[in-house]
């Protein structure tokens, strides 16, 4: 079980709330947790989560009705508090077998023939037709910084993998070429795009940090946006995104 103390006192390193606005952070996450264990949204407290239950909770959570009516008259104090409870488990997420129990599960589907099944790891790993495609639409470079050395290279999911369905794990347009640091701020919640393709960087990305990233935060750079794509960008800013 996560210790709540812990994510209250991360909060205070890691960001520049204040002391009282921590507290009705930390405060608004368990009282979110216990409300939708009442509700039977979730089935266990978010405090005992790893972080892909964590996502597969919050897809519940924010279109229930209930939360969204508490959130609106909150003014987005409880959809940011989770936001912020993501990011905090996604930079201490360890090797929690969630991910590897999804591929078990894809290896025993009687739906899928043994070529999707491979398809579907080989996309979770780095391997196969869904990085290679999308070493093909960004003409194998960094979307961000243009680095084109391959093995610095990341196939990210833009809607995560864990939370995604078999076809959206293998959709091109679920995914941008992104190098270490990149994918690392994307996968956290650090840095999105909008659909134009500018660059959003969090708060809780100080300017000293943003300079030694070597990025503007006006910077625009090309996704080659497609609809399906705007669908998925979407859903990481309004879900993801630490503002």
């Amino acid at each position: 079980m996560i210790d709540i103390n812990n994510f209250f006192k991360w909060l205070k390193m890691n960001s520049h709330l204040s002391e009282s606005s921590i507290k009705k952070y930390t405060g608004a996450v368990k009282t979110i947790s216990n409300e939708m264990i009442g509700y039977g949204v979730i089935e266990k407290s978010l405090l005992d989560m790893n972080l892909f239950e964590l996502d597969t909770a919050l897809i519940n959570i924010l279109k229930c009705e209930a939360f969204i009516i508490k959130n609106t008259t909150g003014n987005s104090m409880y959809s940011n508090a989770l936001k912020q409870f993501r990011y905090y488990m996604a930079a201490h997420k360890e090797d929690d077998g969630g991910e590897e129990q999804i591929a078990l599960e894809i290896k025993a589907s009687a739906q899928l023939s043994d070529t999707e099944k491979s398809v579907l790891i080989k996309s979770r790993v780095g391997q196969g037709k869904y990085r290679a495609g999308l070493l093909r639409k960004y003409n194998g470079k960094c979307v961000v910084t243009g680095i084109d050395k391959s093995d610095l290279l990341i196939a990210s999911h833009i809607k995560p993998w864990s939370i995604s369905n078999n076809d959206e794990r293998i959709d091109i347009e679920n995914g941008l070429l992104l190098c270490p640091n990149f994918d690392k701020l994307f996968d956290c919640g650090l840095l999105t795009f909008s659909n134009s393709g500018k660059i959003y960087i969090s708060s809780f990305v100080n300017e000293d940090n943003i300079r030694r990233l070597h990025i503007e935060r006006e910077t625009v750079v090309d996704l080659k946006i497609s609809n399906r794509m705007k669908a998925y960008l979407d859903y990481h800013r309004d879900v993801l995104f630490v503002r």
